[in-house]
């Protein structure tokens, strides 16, 4: 079950605010309606920062600290380019 205790990365404590938690509080309300069980806030918030690549994290800071809003090239992860990234 969800405990009150932050996660933790690397024996760091890892504080996020009400407005940065509220979508994963929603996502596990609404996996507790639709399936009877979820695996509490804390695990989905390891699990989606599980699943994002650093492509992706580059992409998010460069929008949102750089200001870059134009489409960048993204290459397919094997690296070969073709014309589907463009």
């Amino acid at each position: 079950m969800e405990t009150n205790e932050p996660p933790t990365i690397e024996g760091l404590p890892l504080v996020l605010p009400a407005h940065l938690t509220a979508n994963f509080e929603k996502a596990d309300r609404r996996l507790l309606e639709s399936y009877g069980s979820s695996p509490g806030v804390t695990e989905l918030v390891r699990l989606w920062v599980a699943c994002g690549t650093s492509r992706e994290i580059q992409r998010e800071f460069e929008r949102a600290v750089l200001d870059i809003g134009r489409k960048t090239i993204n290459p397919p992860e094997n690296g070969e380019f073709d014309e589907d990234c463009l």
